[in-house]
């Protein structure tokens, strides 16, 4: 009976010790469980806070891109295939449950090479930039020396113009001491009723820088009722792009120095009394004209 008591008292005492070696191992368990959760709180708390950050820096270099401008058609469709990475890349995000750093740390590459990207563009733009801003410059300065051209040339113009009117004035023959009467068969003034010619004569003035050699003068003789005198029906001579009649006309040789000459108008019965107007014409030049009256 004995033996029984004191074999029943050590398992009695085996079983207890096997209670608490198993309390212990328990306790330690909870204790490792409690720190595991701590430390998966902790790493889940930290993921987050870096999943915000990395969020955030999308987003700053969403707006980064966005200021970027450039009339570069090619860079300006590379710039939008970016902002295209950096949208997917966001939705990646959003979507994101996973607590692995490795996960993290993968976005954080990504987003570091978009960065790389981003100053090889920002260094391409400043470059365009610079470059537009010195051919603006540029074209300024073509424009203000195209400016100075044409103004210079419309000078010159000017002067050119200018130096042609007083060649061709130089060049133009003056007449002095224009009279225009009738004469007789004897050449000697009469009057209207015994007109057998009119006579028109005149003085050509010395010019030296006329030019030398045979010119023609035309005499247009008009009528108190403004018809013209006509040489003949085919009686025409060009001035300033028209075609006009003349009455008569005489070539001469002219040197440069004093020219008396006479045009003569045969009466064809024609003549009324009245005021009549005389006009001389060469090179395309009128040289004189006068009123004259016949009684």
């Amino acid at each position: 009976m004995e033996n029984e008591n004191l074999t029943k008292s050590k398992k009695d005492k085996t079983l207890m010790i096997i209670i608490g070696v198993l309390s212990a191992v328990l306790i330690v368990l909870f204790v490792f469980f409690l720190v595991e959760k701590k430390e998966n709180r902790e790493n889940m708390i930290a993921i987050t806070a870096e999943k915000e950050e990395l969020q955030q820096e999308l987003t700053d270099l969403s707006h980064h891109y966005d200021n970027l401008k450039t009339d570069n058609d090619t860079l300006n469709a590379k710039l939008v295939h970016e902002q295209e990475k950096i949208a997917t890349l966001m939705d990646k995000m959003k979507k994101f449950r996973n607590d692995s750093y490795a996960e993290i740390n993968r976005y954080k590459r990504e987003i570091g090479t978009l960065k790389t990207v981003l100053r090889s563009y920002v260094v391409q733009i400043d470059s365009l930039n610079q470059l537009n801003q010195k051919l603006l410059a540029e074209n300024k300065e073509v424009k203000k020396q195209m400016d100075w051209v044409r103004e210079r040339n419309k000078t010159l113009e000017k002067k050119t113009e200018k130096m042609e009117e007083t060649l061709e004035k130089a060049n133009t023959l003056a007449v002095e001491n224009f009279h225009i009467y009738p004469i007789n068969k004897r050449d000697k003034e009469t009057t209207l009723k015994k007109c057998f010619q009119l006579k028109a004569d005149f003085t050509i003035s010395r010019n030296i820088t006329a030019k030398r050699g045979p010119r023609m003068i035309y005499l247009r003789i008009t009528r108190p009722d403004g018809e013209v005198l006509a040489a003949s029906s085919k009686s025409f001579f060009k001035f300033q792009n028209a075609s006009l009649t003349y009455s008569a006309r005489r070539e001469i040789t002219y040197e440069g120095e004093k020219l008396d000459v006479a045009i003569y108008w045969p009466n064809d019965g024609s003549l009324t009394k009245g005021e009549y107007v005389a006009d001389l014409f060469s090179d395309n030049q009128q040289i004189g004209t006068l009123k004259f009256i016949l009684k």
